[in-house]
């Protein structure tokens, strides 16, 4: 939804396909739309965090590179850090993430890689705005050594320094395996007490959204963890108090997110 709604708010011409809440898109709904061979770019959510949906991006990525002039554009706003997403191999132009989610930094930057397939795409579009024109920004950096076009956001980029620092001595696979360790751990919880929301065949490692089935008071639950420091997130729009979510990304611990479970326990007297 939000890639379309930023489409036709610059007057770019597109179509919207999507699927009910909690389900994945396939590769054969990928297939089926470019078959058509109305469109030179296609774009995909990799996590959703409304649904904690983690699309098929490898299949999808199979699909989109038997179609040459297609632009391939991935959001990993929420997975990117806590999920291993092969850029090059899976021939993605351009992928988009920031600062605050499985990178584990405050809010404010964004991120994104360019291809340079999707640099000549862009030399041929007239109308690209001004401050989020990628390929100016591209060519200003190329000659000016690095500087940036406008004042760029410093203190999030020393930020963002230190932490790649953080995760390289981590480790990636060991990162991606912690995440997947913490999302193991909540949907265990979830099962026993709930239920989850997403197709179990398409599940985030990066958070869980689970289904409300005992119909707790959401609310007045975060209320009581917030004392104690912590937080949940309610449904997002239509699903607001018929689901919650638990993140598990970034640098928390195993052991944080089961400092959380049992406190909710407690709380609910589970």
């Amino acid at each position: 939804d939000r890639w379309y709604k930023m489409a036709v708010t610059n007057n770019v011409k597109a179509d919207l396909y999507n699927v009910d809440m909690g389900k994945a898109i396939t590769p054969e709904m990928v297939d089926a739309a470019l078959a058509t061979g109305q469109y030179d770019l296609i774009a995909v959510q990799h996590n959703e965090t409304s649904t904690g949906i983690t699309n098929p991006i490898e299949e999808i990525a199979e699909v989109v590179n038997k179609y040459k002039d297609v632009i391939f554009c991935v959001d990993a706003v929420s997975s990117a850090g806590g999920a291993k997403i092969e850029v090059d191999k899976l021939g993605i132009d351009i992928l988009i993430t920031s600062t605050q989610k499985a990178l584990g930094l405050p809010p404010g930057m964004a991120i994104c890689t360019f291809s340079e397939r999707a640099i000549k795409r862009a030399e041929t579009v007239e109308f690209r705005g001004t401050y989020f024109d990628l390929l100016a920004m591209y060519k200003y950096l190329k000659k000016k050594n690095y500087q940036y076009p406008s004042t760029p956001s410093l203190s999030h980029m020393f930020a963002m320094d230190y932490q790649l620092d953080n995760i390289l001595k981590e480790g990636l696979d060991k990162r991606f395996k912690r995440h997947e360790q913490m999302a193991n751990l909540v949907r265990a919880w979830a099962q026993k007490h709930f239920e989850l929301f997403t197709d179990k065949n398409h599940l985030s490692n990066t958070l869980t959204v689970i289904k409300n089935t005992q119909n707790i008071n959401i609310s007045q639950l975060n209320s009581k963890l917030m004392e104690k420091g912590m937080q949940i997130a309610n449904g997002y729009g239509d699903l607001k108090e018929k689901t919650f979510r638990i993140s598990h990304m970034g640098d928390y611990q195993l052991e944080d997110i089961q400092y959380l479970l049992d406190t909710i326990d407690e709380i609910l007297g589970f």
